[in-house]
């Protein structure tokens, strides 16, 4: 069988021998006949099956089938048939993606004490050659056996490894370790070069930031750190595409940017992202749906720049992995991922899985359901749901689809090798500037920096462009600005320090002429930029801060403590210049700047929104009336593809009441409307 990931009237399918699938998946660690065969029953075709022979993160194993890798050239394939035997009775008509970790074993390590273990401490295995060679010597074997035995039933392959099997180098926190560090020689090319000790790997020198000149070791030490985690999964997918020869597609979990808090982001070697993401062999990204977006009351999240992915025909996968009103919160003493954020009932467990469903449907993404340890979804409503989304997703999947976003988000990974880890501003600008993109009232598309002179990015249809780390600009990166944006004719919404750092150190006078207006930096702390519409401000107190200090500018807000302002807009010429001086901006500031560059606002409340070309989803924030402004030209009538109720537009809106937490997912599209009974 021969699959691949291709656009079908606009968005990513499975396609398995020019058969189009809605990439609806299950997994779990526990899967057993009742869990997998009512997914099966519910429409879902594609399932994961992982049979790893590991300890979780949480102290339990990830699969009961038993080992598999058990010694020097030894492989026991009859654990991983087993649990292909279970899913192959359960789905009948289901393929499969199988799972396959290639972290170091208990066994293993015994024999290799010099090596570190892979799981916990990635970056400090990751050049030992006798760990890749056995580690892919595993994996190709895997690879073969099943497609010679089940080659027909298999849809694509997930290269699993790291820390929670995310390719996190979680516990070693960029130490040193003998094995890294001879891989350190070679990158530098130095053989008697040392790893900087922690002292100087985390030293700032100029507030928040690293200084390019005084830090220069750390910083190349930091680049060293993410491109070893990135080359190691290259390395991995290499030895896959040796067998798959692409006839399959390839997947990893990797390139959480706008998730990781703390020190996280910089420690575990995820910055390196764009090489995976680019990379011709790898065709699937995965990821959970944030945490930090998951309760009753959020907007939902992903983890990863969405929207760059889809650009290079890479299919995003969701993990719905929330803590259904079934699900335990703790695996002992150790909480599950999102254990936080539990659901009370089931009303509330479907409003979410609506809530993410919506979202990936209208961003064209893949959706995972994950009963990770088994009965999470164990209730005929939840099954009823999931088959009501299989039917309203193989009914979209016969229309057209595009994005109609006006608003581009654009953030890197470069910007955050320069940041204080402990200071967690990229939290700021990124993680919690999730929730305010939501409920700005416009859907938004998020790109990586490495994508911004792609031919392919729609630059005509964006109307406001928003940069949230863009500390560190290259020349091709402010040309492609120029000419995409500025001579546009388009707005920008500039937020901290936009090209602030230059390579010989930092100037104020560069960041000025990047943002259009005349900057200054301030003495005082501050914590909060006052709005009209909402105040916002960085958690801690961070140096340096700007404001703006240019009598041509408008002040939108000030700082609360000095009262300079820290928010406003200017003309460039056709374009307009908008520079925050904190983040994150709240849905409500946000809808304000939208306005004020044209952007077609759907929703005047904090609502968050969900569209794509013909659907509008809202997922509402409180008890009450709603109301869902339509672009002009739109169709009159609109149906609700949960409920299938219709309503009628009245002087170009839709007009409701819901209840807080209620879905609605309403289409325009062909085949989607008449006829339509229940109009109200």
């Amino acid at each position: 069988m021969d699959v691949r990931i291709q656009k079908r009237n606009g968005t990513l399918k499975v396609v398995a021998d020019g058969h189009a699938i809605d990439p609806l998946s299950f997994k779990s660690f526990r899967p057993t006949e009742r869990n997998v065969s009512d997914f099966s029953r519910a429409g879902v075709r594609l399932l994961c099956i992982f049979p790893s022979d590991i300890n979780s993160f949480l102290g339990v194993p990830y699969s009961l089938f038993g080992p598999s890798w058990i010694g020097d050239n030894q492989i026991d394939f009859a654990p991983i048939d087993r649990q292909i035997d279970l899913f192959i009775a359960s789905a009948p008509d289901g393929l499969f993606a199988l799972m396959i970790q290639i972290d170091t074993r208990d066994w293993w390590l015994k024999q290799h004490p010099d090596c570190a273990n892979s799981f916990f401490c990635l970056s400090q295995a990751a050049a030992y050659e006798p760990w890749r060679r056995d580690a892919a010597e595993y994996l190709q074997a895997v690879l073969r056996h099943t497609e010679e035995h089940y080659g027909d039933r298999f849809y694509g392959y997930f290269l699993m490894g790291g820390q929670t099997t995310e390719w996190f180098s979680g516990s070693d926190y960029a130490a040193a370790h003998p094995v890294k560090e001879a891989a350190w020689r070679c990158y530098t090319g130095n053989p008697q070069a040392v790893i900087p000790d922690e002292a100087v790997r985390d030293a700032t020198h100029h507030g928040v930031f690293r200084d390019p000149v005084k830090d220069a070791e750390a910083l190349r030490y930091w680049r060293f750190h993410h491109e070893l985690v990135a080359d190691t999964l290259l390395w991995f997918a290499a030895k896959s595409q040796a067998v798959l020869a692409h006839k399959k597609p390839l997947g990893v979990y990797f390139g959480y940017l706008l998730e990781l808090s703390g020190e996280r982001l910089l420690n575990v070697g995820h910055l390196d992202y764009e090489k995976v993401f680019f990379s011709p062999d790898i065709d699937m990204i995965a990821s959970p749906s944030a945490y930090g977006h998951r309760k009753h009351t959020d907007a939902s999240a992903y983890m990863v720049t969405l929207d760059s992915l889809s650009l290079h025909d890479k299919l995003y996968y969701l993990e719905f992995d929330h803590i259904t009103h079934l699900s335990p919160t703790h695996v002992g003493t150790m909480m599950i991922p999102g254990g936080h954020a539990k659901f009370k009932d089931e009303q509330e467990t479907i409003d979410v899985m609506r809530r993410d469903f919506m979202l990936c449907l209208t961003k064209g993404a893949a959706l995972w359901w994950f009963d990770m340890f088994e009965g999470w979804f164990y209730s005929k409503g939840m099954m009823d749901e999931i088959a009501a989304m299989v039917a309203i997703a193989t009914q979209v999947a016969a229309w057209p689809l595009r994005s109609v976003s006006e608003v581009a988000v654009f953030s890197g990974g470069e910007p955050i090798y320069y940041l204080d880890k402990r200071a967690d501003i990229h939290s700021d600008l990124l993680d919690r500037q999730r929730d305010g993109l939501a409920r700005m009232g416009a859907p938004y598309d998020w790109y990586t920096m490495g994508d911004l002179d792609h031919p392919d990015l729609p630059h005509s249809q964006y109307k406001l462009y928003v940069f949230l780390d863009a500390f560190c600009l290259s020349d091709r990166e402010k040309a492609a600005i120029e000419r995409h944006i500025r001579q546009a004719g388009k707005a920008i919404l500039w937020v901290y320090a936009p090209d602030y750092i230059q390579a010989d150190g930092f100037s104020l006078a560069s960041m000025a002429e990047t943002v259009g207006m005349g900057l200054e930096m301030l003495e005082d702390a501050e914590q909060t930029i006052a709005t009209p519409w909402g105040d916002y401000g960085f958690r801690k107190q961070t140096q340096p801060l700007f404001a703006v200090a240019d009598d041509l500018a408008t002040v939108l807000g000030t700082y609360a403590a000095s009262g300079r302002p820290g928010l406003a807009f200017k003309k460039q010429g056709q374009a307009l210049s908008i520079y925050s001086g904190m983040g994150p901006l709240p849905g409500p500031v946000l809808r304000e700047l939208a306005r004020l560059a044209g952007v077609h606002l759907y929703n005047e409340g904090s609502d968050p929104v969900y569209v794509t070309s013909g659907l509008i989803g809202v997922y509402a924030d409180r008890d009450g009336d709603l109301s869902l402004r339509l672009p002009a030209g739109s169709p009159e009538t609109w149906r609700d593809l949960f409920s299938g109720a219709c309503v009628k537009a009245q002087n170009g809106s839709l007009s409701m009441t819901v209840r807080r937490g209620e879905a609605r997912l309403y289409s325009c599209l062909e085949g989607s409307v008449p006829p339509c009974p229940k109009t109200h």
